[in-house]
């Protein structure tokens, strides 16, 4: 899997508990491992589009550009989603394929008038043999035609039937083959549309790959657009720093200028890398949120990530209140009254970062006797 570049810095910080709660300082007890320290890791990646096209022929046989619309680094111009020409193969074969088929048209609807007037004419003779046919039996039920001439005048009737019923379907014949030629039509209409390679407006030509009079075979690189309304920067993270995102610590800022930049959107694959067992973590910007130079392009942007993760090994905060010291030592008690000793890291505000030492995880702590 190809990914764009990345550099993993991992870089720690203590930095306390910034989202404490200060009405939690008066509380009757204290569970420490719920309040432990922070670290601040960084992270550094490069922006790249935030969507990206490549054109390529997908068409058999061979091909010549006709002509190329737009050049690279050109915006397509349009509204969001219109679809723009911008690279036309040459049809030439096609369209006179069309005026062939065009004349194959002419024809079939020729034949169809054709069997129409040879079904009316068949309709016509039936009617007027049927005619003669009643006269016939009528005069033979007086004695003054023969049996014969009868029989003759049923045969010829049936027969006209028969030619009518014939004709009819002929009719059909001719206009299913004029449907056939049109639905031929319709088939080189679309591969004379597919001729002209659409493109999406807003979209960006990051680079061009063929002049007029280029030839094109299946697979044949056309063009690439890239996307720049939004961006994307990827960060492979462990476990707990995929955790410490639902806390709303990341921070992205631009490398060059520590402009501070708002993200759209975070996407945490599900499937870790097979080597590490860390996770891409793929952040989307908005283009609004840099502030270019006229050469720049929002691509390759160097990005310092920064994220606050829990750090239970680095210490967690009591409140002084729950601390005494005992001579040169410093202590805690639960709520059992069990004493546990702690050393003290540093003092931050009206608590102490502290190293738990032997203290449980998911003990209590109450103010000791005598504080």
């Amino acid at each position: 899997m190809n990914l764009p570049f990345i550099l993993f810095l991992a870089i720690q910080f203590p930095l306390g508990a910034h989202a404490f709660d200060s009405e939690s300082w008066d509380a009757e007890t204290w569970k420490p491992f719920e309040h432990p320290t922070v670290s601040e890791r960084s992270f550094t990646a490069f922006s790249f589009p935030g969507q990206a096209l490549n054109l390529v022929s997908g068409a058999m046989g061979f091909f010549k550009v006709e002509s190329v619309h737009f050049s690279q680094g050109d915006r397509i111009p349009g509204v969001e989603g219109e679809w723009i020409p911008a690279v036309v193969v040459d049809a030439s074969i096609e369209r006179a394929q069309r005026k062939t088929l065009e004349l194959r048209l002419e024809l079939a609807q020729s034949g169809i008038e054709r069997a129409l007037l040879s079904k009316e004419r068949a309709d016509s003779a039936a009617e007027l043999a049927n005619i003669e046919l009643e006269r016939i039996r009528v005069l033979e039920e007086k004695g003054d035609a023969s049996k014969s001439l009868l029989d003759q005048w049923v045969q010829k009737e049936q027969e006209l039937r028969v030619a009518a019923a014939e004709l009819k379907l002929a009719v059909e014949d001719a206009r299913i083959s004029a449907r056939l030629v049109e639905s031929e039509i319709m088939v080189l209409d679309e591969k004379i549309k597919q001729s002209s390679l659409l493109v999406p407006a807003g979209w960006y030509v990051e680079r061009v790959d063929v002049v007029p009079g280029s030839g094109l075979t299946m697979g044949s690189q056309i063009m690439t657009l890239v996307d720049r309304s939004f961006f994307k920067a990827i960060v492979p993270m462990s476990e707990d720093e995929i955790q410490a995102l639902s806390n709303g610590s990341m921070k992205v800022t631009r490398v060059l200028d520590g402009q501070r930049v708002k993200l759209k959107s975070l996407l945490v694959d599900s499937v870790p890398d097979l080597q590490t067992n860390r996770r891409r973590v793929t952040i989307s910007i908005p283009a609004e949120e840099f502030t270019l130079l006229p050469e720049e392009t929002g691509g390759g942007l160097e990005l310092r990530i920064s994220l606050e993760v829990k750090d239970a090994k680095g210490g967690v905060r009591i409140p002084t209140n729950f601390l005494r010291q005992r001579l040169e030592q410093w202590i805690v008690q639960d709520t059992s009254g069990k004493v546990y000793p702690v050393i003290p890291v540093r003092k931050d505000g009206s608590s102490w970062i502290v190293l738990p030492g032997q203290l449980p995880v998911g003990v209590e702590l109450v103010a000791p006797a005598g504080s």
